[in-house]
């Protein structure tokens, strides 16, 4: 097979791996037989990125994992304070920067307190000062210093959006690779090629929020979505994307299609990797597929509110798995790094670890509570 882009012939040393779904998003299918390794990596650093960006928060929130690590952190704002936090892979909301304060009492004695998001930056902070105040004991505020994970008791504001040439054409770029995935021809895309490489500008993909869902994810579920038609009789090849079932476009590949009549689809949940097929309705006409551009739907505003409001629960749910998870696997872990090599695990240890394990449960449903 030749790369679509440069038609050079791909071997093993020149193909690339390529995500039809992007694996920002979690993307699992693949194909080693669209581009070859330079194109692939023209067209990641050149749109890939943005869309990446503009989907991390839900990539973040759903905790979704990926082949190259983990989503990253969602910048987002204190709102009682304004101070700046980077909610985690996992939920867990932590300052971006460390703060710290130099007071003098009356009798001339200085009190310095830093609030860091972590040790290594505590420890930073310290070094820095220390260049600055050469008397400083770091050795002394080490040893004093506490250790403790705290609750905010107000929200987090999270902005979030979508679309930008750059998504638009990673979402045209994801329609490509899964028609030629699916064995199409590539004389009824070559004409997109300019447009991918920012040569011409061409308005062939646009958000779309039909009345009645093209599929209709079960309770529970975050999937994503490829829906590909081609119509001879119509002229038309398009395409629909639908990412987490909250961002979703229409894709015009080809007004002239004169090729075999096609209509498959691709539905994979983004938790439990399952792959549907055959689960997805959407038929248009020539006339139908041009209208939706020509009187585009500019603000899809609540359409969108609607579908992050039923993803969003789902979210939260496997968040707080997330941390309870986590809060046992701490307790686990201080437990047994206690116990000597080859020692035997006492039962005042288990009882210690079973007393974290509650207390620091107990503690997070309870501000479960507060906050909902």
């Amino acid at each position: 097979m030749d790369c679509y882009k440069c038609e050079v012939q791909l071997t093993e040393e020149n193909a690339s791996e390529e995500h039809i779904i992007l694996n920002a998003c979690g993307g699992r299918l693949k194909s080693k037989g669209l581009l070859c390794k330079k194109c692939n990596s023209d067209f990641g650093d050149q749109f890939d990125r943005e869309l990446a960006e503009t989907t991390n928060d839900l990539a973040n929130l759903l905790i979704i994992k990926r082949h190259n690590g983990e989503p990253q952190p969602i910048r987002t704002i204190h709102k009682a304070t304004g101070e700046k936090y980077n909610i985690e892979y996992g939920g867990a909301p932590v300052q971006s920067k460390t703060n710290y304060e130099i007071t003098v009492d009356k009798d001339g004695k200085g009190r310095l307190s830093i609030n860091a998001k972590n040790e290594k930056e505590f420890k930073k902070t310290l070094s820095g000062l220390k260049r600055k105040y050469p008397d400083l004991d770091i050795d002394k505020i080490l040893a004093s210093a506490k250790k403790e994970t705290l609750y905010l008791s107000e929200p987090l504001e999270i902005n979030g959006h979508i679309g930008g040439k750059g998504a638009l054409k990673s979402i045209t770029k994801a329609a490509i690779n899964y028609y030629l995935h699916k064995g199409g021809g590539r004389e009824y895309i070559k004409h997109l090629l300019p447009y991918l490489e920012g040569k011409v500008e061409m308005d062939v993909a646009w958000m779309h929020y039909p009345e009645v869902d093209i599929y209709a994810s079960p309770q529970g579920e975050v999937s994503h979505v490829l829906k590909l038609v081609g119509n001879s009789k119509e002229g038309i090849l398009y395409a629909y994307v639908e990412l987490f079932n909250v961002h979703c476009f229409i894709i015009r590949l080809n007004e002239s299609y004169t090729g075999a009549d096609i209509d498959f689809d691709y539905v994979f949940n983004v938790h439990s990797y399952e792959v549907k097929e055959n689960q997805t309705n959407l038929k248009l006409t020539k006339s139908e597929l041009n209208n939706l551009f020509v009187n585009k739907n500019s603000e899809p505003f609540e359409k969108v509110k609607e579908r992050y409001a039923r993803v969003i629960p789902i979210a939260y749910r496997m968040q707080d798995q997330y941390q309870i998870n986590k809060i046992i696997s701490k307790a686990v872990d201080k437990a047994f790094g206690a116990v000597p090599s080859g020692a035997v695990m006492t039962e005042e240890l288990m009882a210690a670890m079973r007393e974290q394990v509650v207390g620091g449960i107990m503690s997070f449903i309870a501000h479960r509570r507060r906050e909902r």
